[in-house]
C-alpha cells in the first residue's frame, strides 16, 4: 500500500479514469462510470486505497449537482411540479416493498431485524450506515448491502433501457450565463459545508441544485457544465463506489453480500417492471426517465448515470430526492416501532 493518502488516492483516481476511458472508448453504456468502478476497485483491491474518499466523493456530488442546474428552465421546473405526486408515489411504493424485504434479507444475511430494515430501506448509505451506528446495529452489513445495492443498479440500468438508453434530453446548449454557472458552484458549495454540518440530507448535490432553481426563478438562464467537467463527474462517483467494494468485506460476510445480490435486484427488478411502467401510465413521462428515476440507487449515481444517457436529469433528481427524504423522514419512527427506542441525534462533528 502506497503510505502517502494523497498520493494513494491520485494514483486511484487516475487509475479511474483510464478504466473509464477505455470502458467508454469500447462503447459500454456508462463507460466513465461502471470503469471508473472497475479500476477503483482493482486498485483498492490490490495495491490498495489509504486516504479519505468521501472527499472525493463529495466533489463529484457537487459536480453533478451543478450540472443538474445548468439544464434547469421554467418549463422543466413546472414540469417538475406536475410530477410530484408520482415522485411521492414512487417514494411510497419503494419503501413498502423494501419494508418487505427487510425479513427475507434479515433470513438470508443472518442479521437482526433492525439491521436488516436499514439495509433492505432505499436510503442512502452513509445515512442508514450513521443510523445503524445510532441503534447499535451491524454497520458493516448495512454498508455492504447499500453498496452492493447501488452497484447493481448502476449495472442493470442501461439493460433496463435497451442499452443506449432514450429519453427527454437534457436542453442543449441554451445560452446561459457562465458566471450563474460558476455561482452555482461558489454558493452550493458553501451552502452544503454549513448544511453537511446541520446534518441536512445530500447537500453537496442539492445546494447547487436550489442555488440554480433560484437563478432560473429570477429570470437568470444557467449555462451547461463543460462536457470535461461532467466526465470528471462521473468518474469521481465510479471511483466512490468502485473504493467501497472490498474483497475482505464480501469475503469476511458472504450471506450479507448473498443478501444484498438477492433483496438488491428484487427492488430493481419491482421498480423498473412494475413501478415505472405504472406511471408512464398514469403521467405519460418517458419511461428512461421513470426508470432511472425510480431506480433504487444513490442520488448521485442516478443523475450522473442520466447526463451520461442522455436523461433529463432534473427529473431524475426530483425523484430520487423525494423518495430519499422520505425514506430518512420515516426511518426513525421505523425504528421506534422495531426496537422500542428512537435513534440517538446525529452528533454535528460526525461523518459518515
Amino acid at each position: 500500500m502506497i503510505k502517502s493518502p494523497l498520493l494513494s488516492l491520485a494514483l486511484g483516481v487516475v487509475v479511474s479514469a483510464l478504466f473509464g476511458a477505455v470502458f467508454t472508448w469500447m462503447g459500454v453504456p456508462l463507460g466513465w462510470i461502471l470503469g471508473a468502478m472497475a479500476g477503483a476497485a482493482l486498485y483498492g483491491n490490490t495495491i490498495g486505497l489509504s486516504g479519505k474518499t468521501r472527499y472525493l466523493r463529495r466533489a463529484g456530488q457537487l459536480l453533478v449537482g451543478v450540472a443538474t442546474a445548468g439544464v434547469l428552465t421554467p418549463a422543466l421546473l413546472d414540469t417538475m411540479g406536475g410530477l410530484l405526486p408520482a415522485m411521492l408515489a414512487a417514494a411510497i411504493a419503494a419503501n413498502v416493498f423494501g419494508l418487505l424485504l427487510a425479513w427475507p434479507l434479515a433470513y438470508i444475511a443472518g442479521t437482526d431485524r433492525t439491521t436488516a430494515l436499514l439495509s433492505a430501506l432505499p436510503a442512502g448509505m452513509a445515512e442508514m450506515a450513521s443510523l445503524a451506528r445510532q441503534v447499535n446495529a451491524r454497520t458493516e452489513v448495512v454498508t455492504v448491502v447499500h453498496t452492493i445495492r447501488v452497484i447493481l443498479v448502476v449495472l442493470c440500468v442501461p439493460v433496463f433501457l435497451g442499452v443506449t438508453g432514450s429519453g427527454i434530453p437534457d436542453a442543449a446548449g441554451n445560452g446561459g450565463s457562465v458566471a450563474a454557472l460558476f455561482a452555482c458552484f461558489g454558493l452550493g458549495l458553501a451552502f452544503a459545508l454549513v448544511s453537511d454540518r446541520i446534518g441536512l440530507l445530500n447537500p453537496y448535490i442539492i445546494m447547487p441544485m436550489l442555488v440554480g432553481i433560484l437563478f432560473v426563478i429570477g429570470g437568470y438562464p444557467i449555462a451547461r457544465m463543460p462536457t470535461p467537467l461532467l466526465i470528471a463527474a462521473q468518474v469521481l462517483i465510479g471511483f466512490s463506489l468502485g473504493a467501497r467494494l472490498k474483497r475482505e468485506d464480501l469475503a469476511r460476510m458472504p450471506r450479507a453480500a448473498l443478501a444484498g445480490v438477492v433483496c438488491g435486484l428484487a427492488l430493481i427488478a419491482f421498480m423498473a417492471l412494475a413501478v415505472a411502467p405504472v406511471l408512464k401510465l398514469m403521467t405519460g413521462t418517458d419511461i428512461a426517465v421513470l426508470v432511472l428515476g425510480t431506480a433504487p440507487g444513490g442520488l448521485g449515481e442516478m443523475i450522473a448515470s442520466a447526463k451520461a444517457l442522455g436523461v433529463a436529469s432534473a427529473l431524475v433528481a426530483g425523484f430520487q430526492f423525494v423518495r430519499s427524504f422520505l425514506t430518512n423522514m420515516i426511518v426513525p419512527s421505523l425504528l421506534l416501532r422495531f426496537t422500542g427506542q428512537p435513534p440517538k441525534k446525529r452528533n454535528s462533528n460526525e461523518n459518515p
